[in-house]
């Protein structure tokens, strides 16, 4: 079996050559995570999650490298109704990307939540993640870089209470438009951004997307008990999500399956997650454009 290079499921990296190894490990072991279409939708995560329970008091729906989840699956014991169907895998033309048969699972198969329950599923709180384990690749700017881009601060007087943006450059960069589940306030290339995060969203996780909603984007205030340190939401470049009215506080011990299940999503696309920041300042509803990402700003 090949390696797996990143984390598959709840707040997995979920890269589509990883997804597609976790989900042809899975049918071999018996149990059916859907088709296998390289896409980490909540079928595949409540696959995992019964793979799990076999061995893990408390299953996490995940599968990480070296982790014992993937231990597991790495073993070659295959279940006697999918051994049958092995040798007639067969790939593509001209392609090494192998096609494999839908097999009949005949084992007990984990059921994803129905749509009703939708929002009890994705509002469940989670552990926060690991140090190292989101975010890889990824740096949150600075407030000194932010007010060197933007030429000053927002705005001449800052406190910790929301004021109107003033700085001209700012303002020509931020817009107020649809993101798809809700409109917002902020710079145009963070919008932008949000849009085609929550259309990949719409179409792999359609019963989490219209449960998504916004605590705040654009807030023109200094970060939580600074007198000096901008908030990136000041420059409208970070939001607060909920998930069905859900709100994760500030400096929570958790987050939830459904702020867990966009965190590789925002990754993918140049974010960075207040979920991975220290444990005393962990804020699991925050999502705020990277470093690189506000290099493109115009």
């Amino acid at each position: 079996m090949s390696d797996l290079h990143g984390s598959v499921g709840l707040g997995g990296n979920n890269r589509e050559s990883d997804v597609l190894l976790v989900q042809t490990a899975l049918r071999r072991h018996g149990v059916s995570p859907g088709p296998l279409d390289t896409i980490c939708g909540r079928k595949t995560m409540a696959a995992i999650e019964h793979f799990q329970s076999k061995f893990l008091t408390k299953p996490d729906g995940r599968v990480d490298p070296h982790g014992p989840s993937w231990r597991r699956l790495e073993k070659t014991t295959v279940a006697p109704h999918v051994r049958s169907a092995i040798p007639h895998m067969q790939g593509k033309a001209g392609s090494s990307t192998p096609r494999f048969p839908v097999v009949p699972v005949r084992d007990r198969e984990p059921q994803a939540p129905s749509i009703a329950h939708a929002e009890s599923y994705w509002r469940q709180d989670t552990p926060l993640p690991a140090p190292g384990t989101v975010n890889r690749g990824l740096v949150s700017p600075s407030s000194a870089e932010q007010v060197a881009r933007f030429q000053g601060m927002p705005s001449a007087h800052m406190s910790q209470q929301d004021k109107p943006v003033t700085n001209p450059m700012l303002l020509a960069l931020m817009a107020t438009e649809s993101v798809g589940p809700f409109r917002a306030t902020g710079l145009k290339i963070a919008l932008a951004s949000l849009r085609s995060i929550f259309a990949e969203v719409k179409r792999e996780l359609p019963d989490l997307y219209p449960l998504i909603g916004k605590a705040g984007m654009q807030v023109n205030r200094l970060q939580r008990g600074s007198t000096t340190k901008v908030s990136n939401h000041a420059w409208g470049s970070a939001i607060d999500l909920t998930i069905a009215g859900k709100l994760v506080p500030f400096g929570a011990p958790n987050s939830c399956r459904g702020l867990d299940a966009l965190v590789p999503y925002f990754n993918r696309a140049g974010w960075y997650w207040g979920g991975g920041y220290r444990r005393a300042r962990a804020d699991a509803m925050h999502f705020e454009c990277g470093a690189t990402l506000m290099r493109t700003t115009r």
